[in-house]
């Protein structure tokens, strides 16, 4: 079979979503038709399947790569896609849930290479609250611009005060 074939088929396998990710270096695949699923797995920094092909690169590993390469590129699918490990600096990483303290909620997250937790500090953003933050926002802008403006009409009055004063008692 081609390479050409081999990446169609891979392609295929891909786009049916029969790929299923166990860990950081193994994945399951299920071709098209009624074959079984067959491993892919990393060994020794090689990628290898254990399907029958014998060969170094086959439809599954095609697939299975183009899994693992498109789940760090969709944003919607992970929490926070910029985010690292703190132990390890890995980027495989999955959230976990929460943790409520005394200094409110942190989203929690494990590494699927080091098998640790960390947390971060979480903050709800949606799409209701957007326009009343920046309806709060408007509304603070709007009461310092008049705390300013009143602040301004009192200086000039002391300034006109001022130079008044310095009109009726020349200095000598």
């Amino acid at each position: 079979m081609s390479e050409e074939n081999i990446r169609e088929e891979g392609f295929a396998i891909f786009k049916n979503g029969t790929v299923r990710r166990l860990s950081s270096t193994h994945y399951v695949v299920k071709p098209s038709g009624a074959e079984a699923w067959q491993l892919v797995e990393l060994n020794d920094g090689k990628w290898g399947c254990d399907c029958e092909a014998g060969q170094s690169f086959c439809a599954h590993l095609y697939a299975a790569q183009l899994n693992r390469s498109t789940s760090k590129l969709q944003p919607e699918l992970s929490d926070e896609s910029h985010l690292k490990c703190r132990n390890c600096g890995s980027i495989d990483i999955a959230g976990c849930g929460f943790r409520y303290g005394a200094r409110g909620i942190s989203r929690r997250f494990v590494c699927h290479d080091c098998l640790r937790k960390f947390s971060i500090p979480y903050t709800n953003i949606s799409a209701e609250s957007k326009p009343q933050e920046l309806a709060w926002l408007l509304n603070q802008v709007g009461q310092l611009a008049s705390k300013l403006t009143d602040l301004l009409q009192e200086i000039n009055a002391k300034l006109e005060v001022l130079s008044e004063t310095k009109t009726l008692h020349p200095i000598q």
